[in-house]
């Protein structure tokens, strides 16, 4: 029935506009009526309906089952909700009876320094360049899909033009059409229901109003063009994987933009990073060049060179430009439905979209087809000047700083096609020593551009990309940066590694990306039972498994330790009377799935510290963890943390409403986190109700955990949960004027330092962080920084800077680091570092037989903080254990 409502309306859509008509083939070209059209598969035309998710993947069969010799398609992942995700290979009939041999030559081109020049000239000779087309990353950008499948159309029925048979004759494409399916269905289902007799143009009708949480993401609401380098997603994973096999020399990430908006694509707007070569830009302008002659020939407005930066590596464009390819983001105006009315009153239809992706997707392949030597030397140029680039530099990753975290960054470089050595322990390198082993990765490798931008502490801003920006800042304009300037993995790992300017004469066995984690069970006489180290969140993972095991743990507020062991703070026993038969077995057959260490213990007797029989030891449950879910809260913070939970720890999490939580049983449940703001804010979602049931629930012995943003509604009011007050810039202070509001003291200007002071707004919030990484610092006597002995970093945006808190009204966990200290990687300036310096990063309070806990930055976002996993952990598995409650 929505089917043939559907069509219908599309039907009717045509006649809004003269144009669309028009513009349904915006190719001169006649088609073999062989190959099936989206006419003869689903009934409409091409950019008529949006077409779910689901016929999207069919339709490439039918194109395959049609032309068999010319078209291939794989499929490379499934989504969370059950999905398939392929992609397909299209070329001629000789190039596809290739796909084997061009797929291994690509391999030889990517790895150079396996090859002669003679060999690399003899393949480049006879070798099409790859050129990769992803479309709708986000599922809310919705033209793309429709586009993907009409130039695979398009490239497959066009009888007799010489633009398909040059494509064809010099290329592969592969034609990726929906990134994200499960975001598509969730924007198709909202669509389907909001939609009335016809498509309604105006912006809002609710058909271009999209609830909670949008189409943008993905089951697990991630934003799947940031996930590239974190790879925590089974859609990244599978496209890596692919992007790994075929290593294409040109990538379009398509998308979408706000509907009033023309065209975007490249070349790219500054910066760029630094590790991006000169051929790279240059080839973007050749597509650019390519692109702007098709757009004009055929009157679509574009523009270039403008907010869509190529800095960040972690997009679907960076991240294949690090692995040597020209990748580029395209950006089309988006209708939201079939047809949107712009602010100069023009009609926006979903055709006009489809046929300008649809063009750019065409004009893209004809550049590379053109310049097909170029580009596969340009990739084989870049992909061996990391050998020179690289020098003979290196980073050391030390393993006994993190075991856990440092076992799973090293395999997550070795996914991205990353060459990391496990070296032995015991080994001076580089002016530090590594008692219990090391990785070590050298930035002279083919991949080396990757690893240095994502091992680096910072990847530099370009000196003249930052004099612009100090000029914007005396205007009082913001940063010209599309997101954020850190994103060091061994930072957000929290691993202490050494930049070696030399790289060691060392060698060691190769990591690989499915190696199983090494555990560490020591030998011993377990009578009494055995002792967890509370040091990374590999030992947390292993104790909640035990506690879902219903194995008694305990864990101690205090450092204990068992002759030459320590155990620190969190720390863990599991006494072996009372547990079950097969303890053994099972916490040893746990450690090695984790690689966590356990040590074995005779009896209770330790040699420092608190016995298990101490008041120091607290009784752990398995916990029953609530969050607010739907509008309220940040879907990208509700999603993420839910999904380093659930996913990375295996902790289930129940999700409601935040409208609901008034409403709930909250007695059902141990922990409730509140993820970071939307809108409207938790004051409306929340509401006094919603304040009144949770200030029960942690008085009645609940933990309440607050993230990021979700603090600053903590600690409104006479009835806040927390002590906490946002600053103002320290560099901007002045007192509301006295008298009539209407008038103010006359003054005298001299000069612009004096103006400027003088416009500086009256009690301004300090500058944004893009995004920066800043070092933290552990309050020892607080049990929230459990295993931070030694600190971590996290990362910082937006401009919440939050006072420091008595000590009798809370205590502060954990603190930003000296203002000389504290800035770990990334930009901000200074002001903003000067000030954060020292300031509150977890606060927690004891509130009736409960906690509150807040972190003034948000630990889960984009899950890619692996080095603070532990501190949430502490929060979910250490408050209910400090909880007075009786059970």
């Amino acid at each position: 029935m929505i089917r043939t409502l559907i069509s219908a309306v599309s039907g009717a859509l045509v006649l809004l506009s003269a144009s669309a008509q028009a513009q349904s083939t915006p190719l001169e070209v006649s088609y073999d009526p062989s190959i099936p059209d989206m006419e003869s598969f689903a009934g409409y035309d091409f950019g008529e309906v949006i077409t779910p998710p689901e016929d999207l993947q069919a339709y490439l069969r039918v194109l395959e089952t049609a032309a068999p010799e010319r078209i291939r398609v794989f499929e490379y992942a499934t989504s969370w909700q059950g999905r398939t995700l392929s992609y397909a290979v299209i070329g001629s009939a000789e190039m596809l009876a290739r796909m084997d041999e061009i797929q291994a030559n690509m391999q030889s081109l990517a790895f150079p320094q396996t090859q002669s020049a003679a060999q690399l000239d003899a393949i480049i000779s006879e070798q099409p360049a790859i050129v990769w087309l992803g479309y709708g990353v986000h599922g809310d950008e919705i033209t793309p899909g429709d586009a993907g499948i009409r130039t695979a159309y398009h490239l497959l029925a066009a009888q007799n033009d010489p633009t398909v048979e040059a494509i064809l004759d010099n290329t592969l494409v592969i034609i990726d059409p929906d990134q994200n399916p499960d975001g598509r269905a969730r924007f198709v289902h909202g669509f389907q229901n909001a939609l009335g007799l016809e498509p309604q143009a105006d912006r809002a009708a609710v058909e271009h109003e999209q609830p909670w949480p949008r189409g943008r993401m993905n089951h697990y609401l991630f934003d799947l063009n940031r996930d590239w380098f974190t790879m925590s997603q089974p859609e990244t994973q599978g496209r890596v994987r692919e992007m790994l096999r075929w290593f294409p020399q040109a990538v379009v990430d398509s998308h979408e933009m706000g509907g009033d908006s023309s065209y975007f694509f490249a070349p790219s707007a500054d910066p760029f990073n630094p590790h991006i070569s000169e051929a790279q830009r240059a080839a973007q302008e050749i597509i650019g060049r390519n692109n702007g002659r098709y757009f004009d020939q055929l009157g679509y407005d574009f523009f270039t060179r403008e907010i869509f930066d190529a800095f960040y590596p972690g997009y679907g464009d960076m991240w294949p430009t690090m692995q040597g390819a020209v990748a580029m983001t395209y950006e089309q105006g988006s209708p939201r439905g079939l047809v949107w009315r712009r602010q100069d009153g023009s009609l926006l239809t979903y055709a006009d979209g489809v046929d300008r992706n649809f063009v750019a997707s065409v004009s893209t392949a004809e550049a590379v087809a053109q310049n097909r030597e170029f580009f596969l030397r340009n990739f084989v140029d870049f992909r061996r000047g990391s050998f020179v680039d690289g020098g003979d530099e290196a980073i050391v990753l030390d393993r006994a700083s993190n075991p856990w975290n440092s076992e799973r960054l090293a395999r997550s470089l070795a996914r991205q096609g990353i060459e990391v050595q496990r070296l032995e322990g015991g080994q001076a390198l580089c002016g530090a020593r590594f008692e219990d082993g090391a990785f070590l990765v050298r930035f002279d490798q083919a991949a080396g551009r990757l690893a240095r931008t994502l091992l680096e502490p910072t990847t530099e801003l370009p000196a003249d990309f930052m004099e612009v920006q100090e000029e914007r800042r005396e205007r009082g304009l913001g940063l010209e940066l599309y997101d954020v300037t850190a994103w060091s993995l061994p930072l957000m790992h929290n691993i202490d590694h050494t930049l070696c300017r030399r790289a060691p004469g060392v060698t060691g066995s190769r990591v690989g990306a499915d190696d199983a984690v090494p555990s560490q069970i020591a030998s011993g006489d377990a009578s009494y039972g055995y002792a967890i180290a509370w040091t990374d969140a590999g030992q947390a993972a292993l104790i909640l498994d035990l506690l879902r095991e219903g194995i008694a743990v305990r864990t101690s507020e205090a450092e204990f330790r068992i002759g030459d062991d320590v155990f620190p703070a969190g720390s863990a026993v599991v006494i072996r009377h009372g547990a079950p038969p097969e303890l053994d077995f099972t916490i040893n057959r746990l450690a090695r799935e984790h690689g966590a260490a356990l040590v074995p213990m005779a009896s209770s007797w330790v040699d420092e510290g608190p016995n298990p029989g101490s008041n120091l030891f607290h009784q752990m449950i398995a916990p029953r963890v609530a969050m607010a879910w739907d509008e309220g809260t940040s879907a990208l913070s509700a999603g993420a943390t839910r999904y380093v939970l659930e996913q990375r720890y295996g902790q289930p999490v129940t999700i409601i409403r935040a409208r609901s939580m008034s409403r709930a049983d909250l007695s059902r449940y141990d922990v409730i986190l509140l993820p970071e703001q939307g809108f409207p804010s938790y004051s409306s979602t929340l509401g006094s109700a919603g304040r009144e049931a949770l200030t029960r629930f942690v008085r009645d012995g609940g933990t309440l955990v607050g993230l990021g943003d979700a603090v600053r509604w903590m600690s409104e009011g006479d009835s806040s949960f927390l002590p906490l007050q946002r600053e103002r810039a320290a560099d901007t202070p002045r007192d509301a004027q006295d008298g009539d509001a209407d008038t103010v003291d006359g003054v005298i200007l001299a000069n612009d330092d004096e103006r400027e002071a003088r416009e500086a707004e009256a009690g301004t919030m300090p500058e944004r962080s893009p995004g920066a990484l800043f070092y933290v610092e552990a309050n020892p006597d607080a049990w929230m920084s459990s295993g931070y002995e030694n600190g971590a970093a996290a990362l910082v945006t937006g401009s919440n800077i939050f006072a420091p808190v008595p000590v009798d009204a809370a205590v502060t966990a954990v603190r930003f680091a000296e203002a000389d200290e504290v800035l770990a990687g990334g930009f901000a300036w200074d002001e903003f570092t000067d000030q954060l310096a020292q300031k509150p990063f977890v606060v927690q309070r004891r509130m009736g037989r409960g906690h509150v806990i807040g972190f003034t930055q948000s630990p889960t976002t984009r899950a890619y903080i692996e080095g603070l996993d532990l501190m949430l952990l502490n929060a979910v598995l250490l408050g209910p254990a400090h909880s007075s409650v009786l059970r």
